[in-house]
């Protein structure tokens, strides 16, 4: 289940809530005084992904690590004042 952030415009204190994707946000009360006047914060988040690291790799990475190769066939942009 995701964190949550709200301020609570009543007591002017944030708050975190553990509450499942599907809860209403609008129908959250504060923790603290159990006003309904909260509003949702939009807050970041992280997430760790599993894969290979760049140490270990031992060669460097050529077109054939690429899925698509045709990226390698685009002009090279150019710069407006050299057009």
């Amino acid at each position: 289940m995701p964190l949550y952030e709200y301020f609570c415009d009543d007591c002017q204190k944030e708050f975190t809530l553990l509450q499942p994707a599907s809860v209403n946000k609008e129908e959250t009360t504060c923790s603290e005084c159990g006003s309904p006047k909260v509003t949702y914060k939009f807050s970041i988040f992280t997430s760790k992904i599993q894969g290979v690291s760049a140490a270990s790799k031992k060669k460097p990475v050529t077109e054939d690590d690429f899925p698509n190769k045709d990226i390698f066939k685009l002009p090279i942009p150019r710069h407006i004042s050299e057009l």
